[in-house]
């Protein structure tokens, strides 16, 4: 599964996934990932469904979600290179309001690799979240 292949919604919600699933140390719960969200939990149910249709997310219902191997790698790099964004913006060019989670998911391999030899960036070429290094890098990161 390529990152070409999720919009930014998606994107959203795989790192809800990520987040509030290792957060809690089980499965993310339909309602919690709609708190966090935002959104209805029907919403967040059709979400989950299309998803492990994909491949991404192992999905039961009244037991929650977590991401695959797959949706994790994906989950990952669409994270990483939205904190690239981010750093760069408010370190570099002392911007607070881009729109990070747009840019990093529009940015390639490389273009993400290049970025990151000029900031200074903790994570290599995945999100370490939700570990201690996560918090330092992207503090205000919301899924």
């Amino acid at each position: 599964m390529s990152r070409g292949e999720l919009s930014q919604t998606a994107g959203r919600y795989l790192s809800a996934i990520l987040l509030v699933s290792a957060e809690a140390g089980r499965p993310a719960r339909t309602g919690e990932l709609a708190d966090r969200l935002g959104v209805n939990p029907a919403t967040v149910t059709e979400r989950l469904t299309d998803f492990a249709e994909r491949g991404l997310v192992d999905y039961e219902r009244y037991e929650g979600a977590t991401l695959t191997d797959d949706g994790e790698t994906v989950t990952r790099e669409l994270m990483w290179k939205r904190c690239l964004v981010e750093n760069f913006a408010e370190t570099d060019l002392g911007l607070d309001d881009l729109d990070s989670e747009t840019i990093g998911q529009s940015l390639s391999e490389d273009a993400a690799l290049a970025l990151k030899r000029h900031i200074d960036h903790p994570c290599r070429g995945k999100c370490s979240a939700p570990d201690a290094d996560f918090e330092e890098c992207c503090p205000d990161y919301q899924a």
